[in-house]
């Protein structure tokens, strides 16, 4: 009875270890998987950011380009006239 006591202690420590090591495993995937998906989300809220820091700068940019060229135009008017001789209309 001792030896097979001592077979059947075995091979139930044996199935404990494994079944530990297989939960542990499965805890450490899981821990991995959420760093990982934390990890994702943080550098996709920064990409947002950016996205919209770059999205106001364009619309900046364009904002002044169009009043920049509004008053080249005018200017170009105004020389317009200024070379026919004719006066321009009141504004």
């Amino acid at each position: 009875m001792d030896i097979i006591g001592g077979l059947l202690m075995g091979i139930v420590t044996g199935y404990l270890v494994v079944v530990l090591l297989i939960a542990g495993g499965n805890a450490l995937m899981d821990w991995y998987k959420r760093r990982t998906q934390r990890r994702i989300a943080r550098i996709e809220a920064e990409l947002d950011r950016t996205s919209e820091e770059l999205r106001t700068t364009i619309l900046s940019l364009a904002q002044h380009l169009s009043a920049d060229a509004h008053e080249a135009r005018k200017a170009l008017i105004r020389e317009s006239f200024l070379a026919s001789g004719k006066v321009p209309p009141p504004s």
